[in-house]
């Protein structure tokens, strides 16, 4: 049966469509946006975050293994501190995996890619923590470990360019702070000179590659919001779509006044439960219902009021239409028709004659009626279809018993 009311349908496809012109304007201004109005941007780092759990962990795993993978430098080149060094790099590697593993299953999973961001922060700490642990000139062969790190932080969060450039510039700061405050060790006056030639240039090319990975993490996100909008876009109009085609579903069966269904679509209905009840070989009940003195309530009360009392009890006739095969349609005029799959002579009848108590209980005035309220006739016929008669009996035989209600004088039932 149509929806007797499409306004929640209505509601919806305008909030749809607020979203769509939203959308619109952002792509339409022409310009990269880093950052969403309202709801829009927590949907996007929801959606961000997601992405991040489902490809860039894996990234992270690997960086760690990596990370842990070096550790035969700090035993080649560690010295005496060689496993205090090995030991603070296992555990920072396992503390990591435990982070990587029970933070997604907590209510900070949706702020995993901060976690992630102060997890490279740490092990880049850690780098300038093991630097100062190798004795002498060998220990300027781990600040060339900085470099795969700082790397890994422009792929890692590459889908933040704050992020990214937050944990850059604040290892890079930590570096110049430890190369200001702690003493180099001694050196030859040759390994001196290439050192302090070495140090500024490392520091330059560091600072190079972080404004080159800032550029294409920018550019990254970017992209990343762009195709998140158009993507979204192209979901709204396939549900805009969706909506449309039910609206326009709804305008072809319902009819437009009383919003029950129309004659067309009870055709359809009954030819198919026709055909179903012929192969299964159960009844098929229809109760034709007429509003008494209709003509008389239009001239009495003009056809404004006359379209308010058809609305009124139509809207009744519907709500005894509870099981999926039920249909209450309006047939033509104030005529309407209920279809009633499965349902004997008996059960038909007797729901036809709660129908009319209940619209008398209505207690719609109508004057130019000798009850001095608006009534209904209804004609009952049910039957068990067979190849020898169609539905256009049922139909015959239903209309017959309605004049017979009429003939009766009215406001009752007559069952074949």
């Amino acid at each position: 049966m149509p929806n007797i009311s499409s306004q929640q349908d209505s509601d919806t496809l305008k909030r749809v469509e607020e979203q769509i012109n939203i959308l619109s304007g952002i792509l339409d201004q022409g310009r990269h946006h880093l950052r969403f109005p309202g709801r829009l941007e927590q949907r996007y780092l929801k959606f961000r975050n997601q992405r991040f759990l489902e490809i860039d962990q894996k990234i992270i795993i690997g960086g760690l293994l990596f990370y842990l993978g070096f550790s035969w430098s700090d035993f080649y080149l560690g010295g005496d501190n060689a496993r205090l060094i090995f030991i603070s790099r296992l555990l920072i590697a396992v503390v990591m995996f435990a982070l990587l593993w029970s933070v997604p299953r907590t209510r900070f999973a949706t702020h995993m890619m901060t976690v992630a961001a102060a997890g490279i922060f740490i092990v880049g700490l850690s780098v300038l923590f093991f630097i100062q642990l190798i004795p002498d000139a060998l220990q300027y062969a781990y600040h060339l470990g900085l470099v795969p790190i700082q790397v890994f932080t422009l792929v890692a969060l590459r889908l933040s360019y704050r992020l990214m450039l937050i944990v850059s510039i604040a290892l890079i700061s930590c570096y110049v702070m430890m190369l200001l405050m702690f003493e180099a060790p001694a050196l030859s006056p040759e390994l001196s000179a290439i050192v302090n030639a070495f140090m500024p240039l490392f520091v330059l090319f560091w600072l190079l590659l972080i404004c080159m990975g800032g550029y294409l993490s920018y550019a990254i996100e970017s992209s990343a919001r762009s195709d998140y909008m158009k993507n979204r876009l192209l979901a709204l109009e396939a549900e805009r779509l969706q909506y449309l085609t039910r609206r326009l579903h709804l305008l072809s069966t319902t009819d437009s006044l009383t919003g029950i269904a129309n004659r067309r679509y009870l055709e359809e209905c009954l030819d198919k439960e026709w055909r179903r009840c012929l192969r299964t070989q159960r009844p098929l009940a229809l109760i034709m219902v007429d509003i008494d003195n209709f003509k008389d309530y239009n001239d009495y009360y003009g056809h404004q009021q006359g379209d308010h009392c058809l609305q009124s009890i139509a809207r009744n006739m519907a709500s005894f239409c509870q099981r999926p095969g039920d249909l209450c349609a309006r047939y033509g005029g104030e005529e309407f028709i209920i279809i009633l799959p499965d349902t004997t002579q008996g059960e038909a009848a007797y729901m036809a004659e709660k129908i009319r108590e209940s619209i008398v209980a209505l207690a719609i005035p109508h004057e130019a009626s000798p009850p001095a309220v608006a009534t209904i006739s209804a004609g009952v016929v049910s039957m068990v279809p067979t190849a020898e008669n169609s539905s256009d009996d049922l139909l015959r035989i239903a209309d017959r018993m309605l004049y017979q209600a009429k003939e009766k004088g009215r406001n009752c039932v007559v069952a074949a």
